[in-house]
């Protein structure tokens, strides 16, 4: 491995130019964000130099235990549930987002407030190939978000949505499931993009803290999520999941009692520790005994749209644990599924409409087998350039306190902000044809 630095006079301008520029790369990840364990101003990984070439993710174990040395890059899909439990996925893929990836990037690249590191982890002791990609960077042009495509569509409506919840509460007051979270599908068709400056312009106006760009050949990950599914640091493991939503105030007083509201809510409660209690369960199964607690219980965070409630469960590893075997022992996360969590999974597949792909799946890195972090892929818009699809979803835990209609404004609660920023952004139609004309991959 090489390395490269460079001081820098105006970091958050180089971060902006970094995802513009990782836009042009056939694989890259942009991690943006306050709250990764990676203790940057933002994390990158460009290029492909040794990857899972497998499609079934226990093959992902193998893969890190070989490369334990270096920095390793993931997705899952939450369709990944079917490779470790007896389930299926029966819906259309619309989106076609790879089931799964890790690799260990040409070059990783780690900035912090004045300077920039790159790390090269594909090339041969060439320094000039990194002087390279540092000028490439630094003279990109950040665009203005610009997209086309087709008004909003729905994958469900109204009707469907309630007949749907109405048929899991029935498997609730059946004891099949305790709590069950249904997810729906928006999408816009005839779509052309710019992805990273649609993303810099979304995580302008909702900087959540696990948020990251993420470009794997024609599709585009646009995540501004607010959860962490899974963090390892050393022999400890965490993970926060997020139950209960709120919408901001119009105004300071309003605002305040919203939060209220939600601290208060018997429904987000229970359903919050619902979760808890399923997380516990699925970090006990590589955790040293007697070593998983709960530090945070109902915790509220706000950020720009919504209050959230979550909560904290911590853990010691077993020794020798694999970290990829760890996560796939948790996934899919709790927050995103229900409980019981297999159970509940089927009951979901058979009331959901459309497959989830990589919603509700998770992205993240293991840097040197030491240091590993993962989101909850919620927020977010994903983009099949291929098809000229946008999608996004949104999701809300069923519990027999449930109020379906309320469900369904929730829903649209956390849509919002992604359909807001679409639409706005549509008013920006390119004049060229995208991907654009400049674009050169470098790595």
């Amino acid at each position: 491995m090489i390395t490269l630095k460079k001081d820098l006079k105006d970091s958050d301008a180089f971060l902006a130019q970094l995802t513009q520029w990782a836009g042009q790369q056939a694989v890259a990840m942009v991690f943006h964000g306050s709250g990764w364990y990676h203790g940057l101003k933002a994390l990158a990984a460009v290029g492909v130099a040794w990857e899972s070439a497998h499609t079934n993710a226990i093959d992902l174990i193998s893969f890190q235990e070989k490369h334990q040395d270096k920095d390793i890059f993931y997705h899952l899909n939450y369709d990944v549930k079917n490779d470790l439990e007896d389930l299926q996925s029966r819906h259309p893929d619309h989106m076609g987002f790879p089931h799964c990836a890790a690799f260990v990037p040409k070059v990783s690249i780690e900035l912090n407030a004045h300077e920039v590191c790159f790390k090269a982890w594909g090339y041969n002791d060439r320094i000039e190939q990194l002087e390279a990609i540092y000028a490439g960077i630094s003279e990109t042009t950040v665009k203005p978000a610009t997209l086309a495509c087709s008004d909003l569509h729905s994958r469900v409506d109204q009707a469907q949505y309630l007949r749907d919840l109405d048929a899991l509460q029935t498997h609730i007051q059946r004891g099949e499931v305790y709590q069950g979270n249904y997810c729906q599908e928006f999408y816009w068709d005839a779509a052309r993009v710019d992805g990273p400056s649609l993303f810099l312009e979304g995580h302008a106006r909702f900087p959540n803290p696990f948020a990251v760009y993420y470009k794997i050949g024609n599709h585009q990950l646009l995540s501004f999520s607010p959860e962490r599914f899974l963090a390892m640091q050393g022999d400890h493991v965490m993970s926060q999941p997020m139950k209960g939503t709120m919408p901001r105030g119009a105004d300071e007083k309003e605002d305040a009692a919203l939060k209220q509201r939600l601290a208060c809510s018997e429904k987000d409660r229970r359903e919050n520790v619902m979760i808890v209690d399923m997380v516990r369960n699925d970090l006990s199964h590589f955790a040293t005994k007697g070593s998983v607690n709960v530090p945070e219980l109902y915790r509220i965070e706000t950020y720009p749209k919504v209050h959230q409630m979550f909560s904290t469960v911590e853990a010691q590893l077993r020794p020798q644990t694999n970290k990829v075997a760890a996560l796939l022992k948790a996934f899919p996360m709790g927050s995103m599924t229900g409980a019981p969590k297999v159970r509940a999974m089927q009951v979901l597949d058979e009331l959901e409409h459309s497959r989830r792909g990589i919603y509700s799946g998770t992205v993240g890195y293991i840097r040197s087998n030491t240091t590993a972090d993962f989101n909850v892929v919620i927020r977010s818009l994903i983009y099949n350039e291929a098809k000229g699809l946008i999608s996004c979803y949104a999701g809300g835990g069923i519990t027999a306190l449930s109020d379906p209609m309320e469900e369904w404004e929730e829903s649209y609660v956390k849509a919002r902000p992604l359909i807001d920023l679409v639409d706005s952004c549509k008013q920006n139609k390119p004049t060229e044809p995208l991907p654009l004309d400049d674009a050169r991959p470098i790595i």
